[in-house]
């Protein structure tokens, strides 16, 4: 009985990976949330929306801050490899950022029909 209600909470659970997925998917891709639910055997629209508000708040809270390394972590092998998969984290979830902010521009200016970004070569005074 315990093994088949562990089954039960491990089909419940989603990578990062997968949930990143699915917020890319709906919204940088377009795509209908019915069918990335599908498609990526999802159990309910509410998970997958859920999945969307959480990818939403971390692009509305900015950028990830790590900590800088002491001195024995600087010498552990194990310490740096685990720093660098961080780093190659934050830098992933900045340019998605960056992706996100560019795509509310690009929807600003065509939905209010103003120019919002600065036109290169515009003179200074």
């Amino acid at each position: 009985m315990n093994s088949h209600i562990q089954s039960l909470l491990q089909s419940r659970e989603y990578s990062e990976e997968l949930k990143e997925e699915v917020a890319i998917r709906i919204l940088f891709g377009g795509e209908d949330p019915a069918n990335v639910m599908e498609c990526l055997n999802i159990s309910s629209i509410y998970v997958v929306n859920n999945f969307v508000n959480i990818y939403r708040k971390k692009i509305e809270n900015g950028l990830i801050t790590l900590p800088p390394m002491d001195e024995k972590q600087k010498h552990s092998l194990h310490a740096i490899q685990q720093r660098n998969k961080e780093l190659e984290r934050a830098v992933k979830d900045a340019n998605l950022m960056i992706l996100a902010l560019n795509n509310m521009i690009d929807i600003a200016e065509a939905d209010l029909k103003i120019s919002i970004r600065k036109k290169r070569g515009t003179k200074r005074s």
